[in-house]
């Protein structure tokens, strides 16, 4: 694993006594610092020890790797005091990732969200996205409003590059925010160690996306080096000290997507039986966009003096994401839809074109510190984050074509791939026959900025002869503030022109081949119909959209630690308690319809509430590769910003509403955790856990459907929240991974591992029934084979996340699922010389598809997406 530290503190193997040991100096604690994780980590090894064995200065390997390796993220691992999993930058540049959220999913007990095909937002143990916090060197990262789910951050805007190394914890420590229901994963940054040598390393790589043929690019570029003020700073063999480090990476990647996608809507209170497969709109969508994204950050240190250590970090990420979305619209008549085999109706024909052109942008900046006085160590830091969503346009345009046109729908004989049939001879794709009916752009300005400081003291404390320890305290405050102005503008007076008129050049064929849309109407002649100069007109208004959609919210949480560590022979003790108070305004819209007057009124919501969480947790030394451990810990997840707002946001995009809860309580846990670790040579685990959480106040969405509502057409989707009394998760863990060193000759590199987890969640929800707990997914399962020896190293990975409930239905067959899926990628290299290497890369090269249902069978297809396997060939040159 990537140390990530300025001061550049790394474990060295002892081989004194039992087995292999790692061993620190350096026994002080700093909160999110470079010499406070690596402190933190030391204090895990020296708490961790049995009673016969030495702990020893720490002196670094003389050429040391600063992004690590396996084997020294598995000995920090083996001595937290706490369950954490470590995955470092080697192991995350194996297997394709083209965002962080790609590698998570590879973590024991993780796994992601997807959205068109790309890892949106994390879930450890299968927990909600929300339930989870994401930090950058445990500074908490604002979620925004790419989302659109609760607190969930989104991956998908930052390069799996920027990390030096991952960090799940799944049972938190006092000193550790308390957002942490799931568990918590934390970013650290790609530093250089106290010795290291400087080095620059460069990436790039270039393929397609297959079934598109569409190009793919990538490149990093990442360096670091110590240095004085004297002698020459390039020179590795001067002399004399070097209290300054820098490091820096840079990271841009760019893909062409298009994606096709199936959408069906189903007819209402037809869920089960002979009429479950009846709709009454389908959509046949092909979504093309070009992604853009790049990151850059660092980090500066100084070493003062021995006892004074000052840094800078920071990072932006971005993604710039243009996307189109044409589709074609079959909405079909009498409203009890159609669906069986050879079962004639009609249907009115929609063509369909967004144009979309979205930017989210991430940054952090960090600077702090530690000192050491007296017998007291300090640490302190400030930070500054922010999130920020600019919409600039979303040009939404709807054609009406032809109606009552005669057609046979049939999505029984193939569920999945369900085919329509004009029975009159008109041409669904002649365009010329469909007229401009609705023009909107939707606006989006969302902003969440966060400002955190922390001030930490720790100390040792022995409490009497074998009872060795040390203890910390401190507190700090996060105040954020979170404004979002989304308005819509809604054209009038359009001209009388036709699909067929601003056809653009691209024609869609998607799904094999199976599905053409033909030439949609082209996005920039769409977006010109809102253009005063060529349509003078055409007029806008915003509305109410303005004012109904208005977010202009403060949270501020303060809070303060007392935490124990301490060993007593082979056993280590991690007590104490944080406290957390919570004091928020959150100020929206309240809308209210009485017939056809609407009135809205600005609302303002305060909430202030304070929470307390204690936590034990245990860790026995059976030997020196098998670890016990016992935990109870508690967290939080609060309701979010979107959640607990007086305001609606209604999509006339997606035909979507959703309306906040102002009157939600958090979300608190009690979790419970008991495992067995055995620590194998080079990396290898085999470990087993089992976990049981019990939550107050579980917060839920609430989906229902109507007509005709909203002012938009057809049928919408509702969306809302609330609280139910009493939840639980309770599941089990297994994780195995080995390298075969003992086979013989080349043998020796082969390898394998896997880890799973299953969790079986319920809460009282409608009507007091048990039931499964929305978004949460039952089983992952993570495998992998792998041969690491001399210049070749090959990585295979399989990953299969199970049935998720995303989100409840008015009745539980009406609930929505996204099925369970498999997709494997493969990374190669092979290293030409000590400073060249290439590589292949293929991403998700079976080609799976992600399927929504409405109800937990397969064959309710709501929504399938089909974003294909991305292919890429790359050269890494180190200097």
């Amino acid at each position: 694993m990537e140390k990530s530290h300025h001061d550049g503190k790394r474990h060295k193997e002892n081989k004194k006594h039992h087995g292999e040991r790692a061993s620190h100096a350096n026994t002080g604690r700093s909160h999110g610092s470079d010499a406070g994780r690596g402190a933190r980590h030391a204090d895990a090894v020296r708490s961790s020890a049995p009673e016969h064995l030495q702990v020893v200065g720490f002196k670094r390997p003389p050429k040391a790797n600063a992004l690590g390796t396996i084997e020294e993220a598995r000995l920090v691992q083996k001595n937290a005091p706490n369950i954490v999993v470590l995955m470092p930058q080697s192991e995350i540049e194996k297997i394709p990732n083209f965002v962080l959220g790609d590698a998570m999913r590879r973590m024991p007990g993780a796994s992601i969200i997807f959205k068109s095909g790309e890892s949106r937002a994390l879930q450890v143990r299968g927990l909600d996205s929300s339930l989870n916090g994401v930090m950058f060197e445990d500074v908490l990262l604002p979620a925004g409003s790419m989302s659109s789910s609760g607190r969930a951050m989104p991956l998908d805007a930052m390069p799996a590059s920027l990390a030096g190394a991952l960090e799940l914890t799944k049972t938190n420590r006092p000193e550790q925010d308390a957002i942490a229901l799931g568990g918590q994963m934390n970013i650290l940054s790609r530093d250089i160690g106290e010795n290291q040598d400087p080095f620059l390393k460069f990436h790039l790589a270039g393929g397609y996306r297959d079934p598109s043929a569409t190009p793919v690019f990538q490149g990093t570029l990442a360096g670091g080096m110590r240095f004085g003020l004297r002698g020459d700073p390039f020179n590795p063999h001067a002399s004399g000290d070097k209290p300054f480090s820098v490091s820096f990476f840079l990271n841009g990647l760019t893909d062409w997507l298009n994606m096709g996608d199936l959408q069906q809507k189903f007819a209402s209170g037809d869920p089960v039986g002979s009429q479950a497969n009846k709709v009454t709109q389908a959509s046949q969508v092909m979504y093309a966009g070009h992604k853009v994204r790049y990151s850059y950050g660092g980090t500066l240190g100084w070493d003062i003096d021995h006892n004074n250590k000052i840094y800078l970090k920071m990072f932006e990420s971005a993604i710039y994401a243009p996307v189109v979305r044409n589709q074609l619209i079959y909405a079909f008549s009498p409203k009890t839809g159609l669906g069986d085999p050879g079962q004639d109706g009609t249907a009115s024909l929609t063509q369909g074109v967004t144009n979309t052109k979205t930017t989210d942008l991430e940054r952090v900046y960090k600077f702090g510190g530690d000192s050491h006085v007296g017998r007291f160590k300090l640490d302190y830091f400030g930070a500054w984050a922010a999130n920020n969503v600019d919409q600039t346009s979303s040009y939404v345009s709807n054609f009406s074509g032809p109606t009552n046109v005669p057609v046979s729908y049939d999505n029984v004989t193939n569920p999945l791939r369900p085919t329509v049939t004009v029975l009159n001879g008109v041409n669904p794709l002649n365009y010329n026959a469909y007229k401009l009916s609705s023009l909107s752009n939707q606006i989006q300005h969302d902003k969440d900025y966060e400002w955190t400081g922390h001030v930490g003291a720790s100390t040792e404390l022995n409490l009497f002869r074998e009872l060795k320890g040390m203890l910390s305290f401190g507190g700090g405050l996060r105040m954020e503030h979170i404004q979002h102005y989304d308005p819509t503008y809604t054209y009038s007076n359009l001209p009388g022109v036709t699909a067929g008129q601003l056809a653009g050049s691209d024609r869609w064929t998607f799904f094999d081949g199976l599905y053409n849309i033909g030439y949609p109407a082209g996005p920039h002649q769409v977006n010109q119909l809102a253009s005063s100069a060529i349509y003078p007109q055409v007029t806008s208004s915003a509305g109410t959209t303005a004012q109904q959609q208005y977010i202009n919210d403060n949270e501020n949480v303060y809070n303060t630690y007392l935490q124990y560590r301490a060993t007593w022979r082979r056993l280590g003790i991690l007590a104490g308690f944080r406290y957390e108070k919570t004091d928020g305004v959150y100020r929206g819209t309240q809308t209210v319809t009485q017939g056809s007057v609407t009135t809205l009124s600005p609302r303002a919501v305060g909430q202030e509430y304070a929470n307390f969480f204690p936590t034990v947790q245990l860790r026995y030394n059976i030997t020196d590769n098998l670890i016990g451990r016992a935990n109870w810990s508690t967290a939080v997840g609060r309701p979010g910003f979107n959640q607990v707002t007086a305001s609606q946001t209604v999509n006339t995009s997606t035909n979507a509403v959703s309306i906040g809860n102002p009157g939600l309580k958090p979300t608190t846990g009690n979790n419970f955790d008991v495992s067995m670790e055995y620590y194998l040579p080079h990396g290898g685990i085999i470990s087993g856990g089992a976990f049981y959480k019990l939550f107050k106040n579980y917060i839920v969405n609430y989906t229902n459907y109507c007509t005709g509502c909203y002012n938009l057409p057809g049928q919408a989707t509702v969306s809302t929240y609330a609280n139910i009394p009493d939840a639980y998760a309770r599941g089990f863990e297994l994780n195995y991974r080995q390298q075969f060193e003992f086979l013989p000759g080349i043998l020796k590199g082969l390898g394998v591992g896997g880890n799973m987890t299953y969790v079986n969640s319920r809460g009282q929800q409608r009507n007091g029934t048990q039931e499964t707990l929305p978004n949460t997914t039952s089983h992952i399962w993570n495998f992998e084979a792998f041969y690491n020896y001399g210049p070749v190293n090959v990585q295979f990975n399989g990953n299969y996340q199970g049935l998720t409930m995303t989100g409840l239905g008015s009745d539980p067959s009406l609930d929505s699922y996204v099925q369970p899926f498999l997709n494997f990628d493969i990374g190669a290299s092979y290293r030409i010389n000590r400073r060249v290497s290439v590589n292949f890369q293929a991403r998700n090269f079976t080609n799976t598809m992600q399927n929504a249902t409405q109800g937990i069978s397969a064959k309710r297809m709501v929504e399938l997406q089909y974003f294909g396997s991305a292919y890429m060939f790359g050269v890494d040159v180190s200097l």
